[in-house]
């Protein structure tokens, strides 16, 4: 019986056909399935079925492109079924120009379905029976997989069975080379190097042009493992491997690895990001280094290091992930929280306010939200509050909602923590147009601005020295020595005299206190009665008495 996949972004479609289709009678038997198509890859790699049966048109990476990558990649003669919408008619029977076998029409028919099958299976058959299957294209790398990805549900090789395996494989590179032709040898990596190191690159490829670029990309890899003597370029999923001997011992090492592949690669890629596992002393333990190396890859988010993960950076990244009580931490480190503490900063355009929220964030962020998604919508969260409570000050608040809104939708765009972060300074600094407060005197002036528009709010000096990076009580000192009134005796005077304004207009007395920033009514009538010498209510009658003034 052979084995099929089935890869559609539509959960319904992939449980469907794995359940209306008698596929053992057809001759298959499902092994796994895929909802895109960088998963269907990965599961392609540790399956290789005969026959994938693949949704056209998908998000991300399309069906066309998985058939590329496919072929690409592997030697035998896989076989493919595209499913397209009415829509796509047209689009998937041009599909029949790469190679696919047949194309069929969503909602799938169940006789029509059967039919395709079994003339697949009869192709296969044929193709086995005159040998077409089953030649190594690339028996160093079929091999090297073999160790890493056993087929699922069997055991892999025993130690003697590889030895083996690797022996019949130097010796088919012996034939290979010996062909005579103008002297030339098939460059195949020695592998008793004494030790191994596996290494995976993530190439990040726009998607235009993506499968010329990609395999530009890896025939450059490849071509540089053979200028050097040594190497292997494998598949692992959506990422690419290289086996090599042990090559990154120091963080020089790792600096200077990625800047000579971005160089090499430069042409086909926008970006690398790269890990490496630990070095092992034999090569059946290269699986261990390969997870490693995987484990490092997944929390490419949180490094920022411009250089090749090293397993020394495992522990550090996997303690952020685990982070610390994230239920006690939730609390200080709310979104809600830096919005205010951003909002205060644009606010008094003081750029070096928002640098220290936006980099407290990102250190305290990956403690808390810990996944990728969450830590994005966390900074997406702080980011829109910021912005809202910002335009709502402003005379033209939709013009700076469209303008700065991009702060918020590139959160998603970004690979890394770090790019999220220094990109988002950039445009928080551009839009401040500022990164220094400049000297005491410009502070106190920002102080005493913000004190007179935002005498309203919860205004506390504790927060006003942390936007301008002081110590609370040096702040005050510096407040008091420039208005001659200490930062609380100065808030309530501003407040008590909008409060004259309002009483004077005759509101009630406890909607004037909670106008003015006091939430409560008697803590609000004792401090009028201290500024005024009268209380609120008597104050505003007397006004009212003589007709709008209050007679002073």
């Amino acid at each position: 019986m052979y084995k099929a996949m089935i890869v559609d972004d539509e959960p319904a479609i992939r449980e469907g056909l794995s359940s209306i289709i008698d596929w053992g009678d057809c001759g298959f038997r499902i092994v796994d399935t895929a909802g895109n198509g960088r998963e269907a890859l990965e599961k392609f790699g540790e399956h290789r079925p005969e026959l994938v049966i693949v949704d056209i048109r998908m998000p991300g990476m399309s069906g066309l492109e998985v058939i590329r990558s496919i072929r690409e990649m592997n030697g035998e003669p896989f076989h493919f079924l595209i499913l397209s919408g009415y829509a796509d008619f047209d689009y998937a029977r041009q599909a029949m120009g790469f190679g696919v076998d047949g194309y069929l029409l969503k909602p799938v028919d169940e006789e029509e379905m059967t039919t395709e099958l079994k003339r697949v299976r009869q192709s296969i058959e044929d193709e086995k029976e005159d040998g077409k299957w089953g030649s190594p294209p690339s028996y160093e790398r079929d091999w090297i997989e073999a160790l890493l990805f056993p087929v699922h549900g069997e055991q892999a090789p025993d130690d003697v069975e590889r030895s083996n395996s690797l022996h019949r494989a130097s010796k088919e590179a012996e034939h290979q080379s010996g062909d005579g032709k103008h002297g030339q040898q098939l460059a195949l990596p020695a592998l008793d190097w004494g030790s191994y190191q596996v290494i995976l690159l993530d190439l990040r490829i726009p998607d235009w042009d993506r499968q010329a670029r990609q395999s530009a990309s890896k025939q450059r890899l490849t071509e540089m493992c053979r200028e050097q003597g040594r190497g292997i370029v494998f598949e692992a999923g959506i990422y690419t491997g290289l086996l090599l001997p042990a090559t990154l011992k120091t963080e020089e090492d790792a600096v200077q690895l990625l800047a000579s592949w971005r160089q090499e690669l430069q042409p086909w890629v926008t970006e690398i990001y790269v890990a490496a596992g630990d070095p092992v002393d034999i090569l059946n333990d290269i699986a261990r280094s390969f997870e490693q190396a995987l484990r490092l890859l997944e929390r490419t988010f949180l490094f920022r290091a411009e250089r090749v993960m090293l397993p020394g950076d495992l522990h550090e990244l996997e303690t952020v992930d685990a982070g610390m009580d994230a239920l006690n931490d939730r609390a200080a480190d709310d979104p809600i929280r830096y919005a205010e503490k951003l909002y205060y900063a644009l606010d008094m355009a003081n750029g070096e306010a928002a640098t220290r929220v936006i980099k407290e964030m990102e250190a305290r962020f990956p403690r808390v939200y810990r996944t990728e998604s969450a830590i994005k919508a966390a900074f997406a969260q702080t980011f829109t509050l910021a912005l809202n409570k910002y335009a709502a000050g402003q005379e033209h608040s939709r013009a700076v909602l469209e303008e700065h809104s991009s702060l918020i939708t590139d959160v998603y765009a970004y690979s890394t923590l770090c790019e999220l972060v220094d990109h988002s300074l950039e445009h928080v600094l551009k839009w401040i147009g500022q990164t220094d407060t400049g000297g005491k005197e410009i502070i106190m002036k920002q102080m005493i601005d913000f004190i007179h528009s935002h005498y309203d709010g919860n205004l506390r000096l504790e927060l006003l020295a942390d936007m301008f990076n002081y110590n609370s009580g040096y702040l005050g000192k510096l407040f008091k020595s420039y208005t001659g009134e200490a930062f609380n005796a100065y808030l309530d005077k501003v407040r008590i005299e909008r409060a004259r304004e309002l009483l004077a207009q005759g509101i009630k007395v406890h909607q004037v206190a909670g106008r003015v920033g006091y939430a409560n009514a008697d803590y609000f009538h004792s401090k009028f009665k201290k500024y005024a010498g009268m209380s609120p209510s008597s104050y505003r009658n007397r006004v009212q008495k003589n007709g709008g003034t209050d007679g002073s």
